[in-house]
């Protein structure tokens, strides 16, 4: 960017570039991103907020710091801003810490965003329209705040915020964003039974939803990129489905709508990214589900290119379900191949996964990512025979149960009892049980009570059929 010049005069030429193909690619982006955010930051609220306020989707090209570093220039810009504006300007500094909390997962990124609504919708009353724009956005934050800590008192909440929205007299933007978020909330609450009369109000939300945000795209009133995100909720659904019923038909009906998809990964790396590991994780379940090793095999390769493309100082959170989804995939696929080498690769890409989720030791997320992690660890040493590893990985796992409170850290303690449970279990087909099982189903017990008081199905069911196959083994 030469001295002196504006972004609103750069950003043109420069996007015009990277959709021409120039092989900048998405890392140039982030670099420009940087690059614009100190810039429009030394100059206090420059073009770059104003650009984002009218076009969410452009905060895919920041990167996470220079991400928080606009939502704190906007939250000073806020406070400063004529009454009459305040309340927008509170409005879009909780639309980028909303963001902010989505990729790192932080509760108190999300409470922020919520107080900064609350403001917006002080300020905002009589204005009807901005009113409910401020109710829609704070239900979304909810409904964030739902998907990440599977707090059911959330989606009432969301709920409840998102009724009064769409009662009010919404732009046309907000009101279609407004009928997604309606899907999403839909498909928390049917991920608890899977049962169609759950199911169908969730999906028939969407196909609403993708309607209104797909005409309103043609129209050039908001990014395509909305409604793919739209579509990914809806294919999320199905791989759900698909997995809990081992059913073919919702599994091969989300793979058509992934692949289907045309986003920029330049322009929208992240709805990009988000796309290709939903899709690397369908192929995957059809692998699995069909016993086909071709389909593993391009799920592996899906997912590595998304994990690739997906740096953790970008998005902590999405570049860890990338490297959680490739690590299953890997260890699927060593399984059904005997390709024992595949599991090394496996355990090598939980590991940056873990890394994205360290500062955050309670996000349910990282509890299932440390859980599948350790089975794939036990599972490789298992299969080679390989007690001294075994032995190596007990010792590690018992030394961090000492440093891990069941009262202050309930997730990481129940999920290392687990991880030492799979070791057990593998101990005593190795060599023959001389009390393991007993200590395995202990540690099972112990961790299955944390999960089902947090209402961590997933968790709570992989550690209950552990515990039955231990006791009957026993």
């Amino acid at each position: 960017m030469a001295r002196g010049s504006s972004l609103a005069d750069t950003w043109p030429s420069l996007s015009g570039l990277f959709r021409g193909g120039t092989g900048l690619g998405a890392r140039a982006l982030f670099s420009f991103g940087r690059d614009a955010q100190d810039r429009a930051a030394a100059r206090g609220v420059g073009p770059l907020g104003a650009r984002i306020a009218a076009d969410p989707s452009l905060m895919q090209l920041l990167p996470l710091a220079a991400l928080r570093a606009e939502a704190a220039a906007a939250g000073l810009a806020a406070h400063a801003a004529p009454r009459a504006r305040q309340a927008r300007a509170f409005l879009h500094q909780a639309r980028l810490l909303t963001e902010v909390a989505r990729r790192a997962g932080e509760v108190e990124t999300l409470a922020q965003a919520a107080s900064a609504l609350q403001r917006a919708r002080a300020l905002a009353t009589g204005e009807r329209a901005l009113e409910g724009e401020a109710l829609a956005l704070h239900a979304a934050a909810l409904a964030l705040s739902a998907a990440l800590f599977h707090d059911e008192a959330s989606v009432e909440a969301a709920e409840a915020k998102l009724a009064l929205a769409l009662s009010a007299p919404l732009r046309a933007p907000t009101r279609a964003r407004a009928l997604a978020l309606k899907g999403r909330l839909l498909a928390l609450k049917a991920l608890q039974d899977l049962s169609a009369a759950a199911i169908l109000p969730a999906a028939s939300a969407f196909a609403e939803a993708v309607r209104a945000l797909d005409a309103l795209a043609a129209a050039g009133a908001l990014d395509p990129s909305e409604a793919a995100e739209a579509r990914c909720d809806r294919a999320e659904l199905g791989l759900a489905v698909g997995l809990a019923r081992k059913d073919r038909t919702a599994l091969d009906d989300a793979l058509r709508a992934l692949s289907a998809l045309e986003v920029d990964p330049d322009m929208r790396p992240l709805t990009w990214a988000r796309a290709e590991t939903l899709r690397g994780q369908v192929l995957a379940a059809l692998g699995d589900l069909t016993g086909d090793a071709g389909a593993l095999g391009e799920a592996v390769a899906v997912l590595a290119a998304a994990a690739d493309e997906t740096p953790l100082d970008h998005s902590p959170l999405d570049a860890a379900r990338a490297g959680h989804a490739l690590g299953l995939a890997l260890q699927a696929l060593g399984e059904a191949c005997e390709e024992e080498a595949l599991f090394d690769r496996a355990v090598a890409a939980f590991a940056p996964a873990l890394e994205a989720l360290d500062a955050q030791p309670l996000l349910p997320l990282r509890a299932v990512v440390a859980h599948d992690a350790a089975a794939c660890l036990a599972r490789r040493a298992e299969r080679r025979g390989d007690l001294p590893a075994l032995e190596r990985a007990e010792a590690a796992f018992r030394a961090a149960l000492k440093t891990r409170s069941a009262a202050k850290d309930p997730l990481s303690w129940a999920v290392t009892q687990v991880a030492l449970a799979r070791i057990y279990e593998a101990e005593a087909d190795l060599r023959g049980d001389t009390g393991e099982r007993a200590d395995a189903a202990f540690a099972l017990a112990s961790a299955l009570e944390v999960f089902a008081e947090r209402g961590l199905r997933s968790l709570s069911e992989a550690a209950l059929t552990a515990l039955e196959r231990v006791r009957a083994a026993a």
